[in-house]
């Protein structure tokens, strides 16, 4: 297809690596800075750090050998509060992007419009509190994230000895450093609850890339790229604000450091399985995928599948965890516009089911894209944790029964423990949930809500010349 002189697109290397192409590579590492309200010192470090800053095609596409020893990748990302301190005429471009603008701790309004904030919104509360994370929690405000990712651990270490050098040299502070690590095992990678992850990724329209993966939805670039056509929407959804022209190229990112309970989540599979029953196919059911990432819904495998052909649940549960968050159907549930970049890596050591722990463990989640709203905080809200999703969309296209309302229960992994739904919910709905479909196995511990400017932005946002 044709792209447009004036889209992103046509020129990929002005777009952040990580975005399009992500990093890969064994090791990466995430580092929170303060500027300390320091101006000048930022735009001294931001001067310097976006000569370092990879390009889309600075990163090996998938396939070849990733990052191979001794080179590393950067990204950079910036949170409101940052991109206001470097230049405060962007404020009255970042107010529309509510989300954004707010951050992760917030004030917002819910569905009624009433006053509530964002951890409310997100069920980020009791053992989730704010008061209790590492990252971007009630502490010190994080003005800028940093993406590092390398091949091997020298390197790594080595990236990010030189990023902290060169921020401590420009006056700002490192709040908070996360290394992480992939296990990969047959050429896949493993998330800490020992399922193979980072299967199911969208095609970018217009930078397929050199790859071919069937059954991969191919979605309009202004899903994850700000200047890029994005999908067709229904008239009623709200409007998305229009994006400065200094903002075309970059990308929204949702960071959120989330720790998995692998220890309990296996207690919990092995209470759920039944008589001669291996706990790999309970635990299927919960994930919707087999360890080594089999689709229920595809027993051959592959990625080109839906659930159109199994509408009460039969084989892939409607709780199961990939029908929550990517239920599969356009017409039914206008899900391409709901579609993320997903650039997660887990933390902390990998979770032996034979010497079990309750050591720090976790996934970074990490995507980009345009609309926080729509993608990232929809699926969370609208389906992950609501107990009538999906059956209140498929009986809307008569699919399931309408009477009495359906209860499929919450996201055995991103939903509420019992105690928690309990406080949330009617006593009438939480009866009606399967005891396999609560979650109550992964804590938020951090999250960071940042955007990701073009290479030219990111010059631009260093020097004193106004964006305006």
């Amino acid at each position: 297809m044709a792209i447009p002189a004036a889209s992103p697109l046509a020129d990929v290397q002005q777009i952040q690596g990580n975005i399009l192409r992500p990093f890969g590579g064994t090791h990466q590492a995430f580092v929170a800075l303060s500027f300390r309200n320091d101006r000048p010192g930022a735009r001294r470090w931001l001067t310097g750090a976006a000569g370092r800053v990879a390009g889309t095609l600075d990163v090996p596409p998938r396939g070849e050998h990733r990052l191979p020893e001794g080179r590393s990748l950067l990204n950079v990302g910036l949170t409101a509060p940052g991109l206001v301190l470097l230049h405060p005429e962007t404020a009255s471009h970042l107010t529309g992007y509510d989300a954004f603008w707010n951050g992760p701790l917030g004030l917002r309004r819910d569905d009624n419009g009433r006053l509530t904030t964002t951890p409310a919104l997100l069920g980020d509360v009791g053992p989730s509190d704010p008061r209790k994370w590492v990252v971007g929690g009630t502490g010190p405000s994080v003005d800028a994230l940093l993406t590092i990712a390398a091949g091997d651990a020298e390197t790594i270490e080595q990236a990010l000895r030189r990023e902290l050098a060169a921020a401590a040299a420009a006056g700002l502070e490192a709040l908070h450093v996360e290394r992480c690590q992939v296990r990969r095992e047959d050429g896949k990678r493993f998330e800490r609850f020992g399922f193979a992850d980072g299967i199911s990724q969208p095609v970018v329209r217009g930078f397929e890339d050199d790859e071919n993966r069937p059954g991969a939805p191919v979605i309009a670039a202004g899903e994850f790229v700000l200047g890029c056509d994005g999908e067709r929407r229904p008239p009623a959804w709200k409007a998305r604000p229009v994006a400065a022209r200094w903002m075309h190229g970059g990308s929204f990112q949702v960071f959120r450091r989330l720790n998995q309970d692998a220890q309990g989540w296996w207690e919990h599979v092995e209470e759920l399985r039944e008589p001669g029953e291996p706990a790999e196919d309970a635990a299927a059911r919960l994930m919707g995928r087999r360890l080594d990432g089999t689709p229920l819904a595809k027993p051959g495998g592959g990625n080109d599948f839906s659930y159109a052909d199994d509408p009460e649940g039969e084989r892939t549960p409607r709780y199961a965890h990939i029908r929550k968050v990517n239920p599969r159907e356009d017409v039914v549930f206008r899900d391409r516009a709901r579609k993320m970049l997903r650039r997660g890596v887990p933390f902390g050591p990998p979770f032996d089911r034979e010497n079990p722990d309750r050591a720090d463990r976790g996934i970074v989640f990490n995507s980009y894209l345009t609309a926080i709203e729509d993608q990232f905080e929809f699926i969370q809200r609208r389906w992950a944790n609501n107990p009538g999703f999906p059956a209140s969309s498929l009986a809307e296209y008569g699919r399931a029964a309408a009477e009495p309302p359906g209860v499929d229960g919450l996201d055995p992994v991103l939903g509420d423990s019992p105690g928690a739904a309990a406080q949330r919910l009617p006593a009438a709905v939480v009866d009606k949930i399967p005891k396999a479909a609560y979650g109550g196995f992964v804590t938020t511990t951090g999250a960071v809500y940042a955007f990701a400017p073009s290479l030219p932005a990111l010059r631009r946002l260093a020097g004193e010349e106004s964006l305006v």
